[in-house]
């Protein structure tokens, strides 16, 4: 879920066309991960820092596939 998710923010972010977005929510997901290590009692597994990293990556290459393809479609 936690990979969904992050695929989900990181389309958000990128259809936003601004690498300072882009950028502020990548550093806004490990400071959410940060707050929660320092405010939680058990720390969470790094192993989620590390999906929802590969999550937003992921969501962000998805957008740039999807708009070239759709790029390609319109001129062809």
């Amino acid at each position: 879920m936690i990979l969904l998710t992050a695929m989900g923010i990181g389309i958000a972010a990128g259809l936003m066309r601004s690498v300072t977005v882009i950028a502020l929510v990548a550093v806004l997901i490990c400071v959410a991960f940060a707050v929660a290590m320092l405010t939680s009692p058990a720390a969470p597994p790094m192993m989620s820092l590390l999906w929802a990293i590969a999550g937003y990556n992921l969501g962000l290459i998805d957008l740039v596939i999807g708009l070239f393809v759709v790029e390609r479609l319109r001129t062809a």
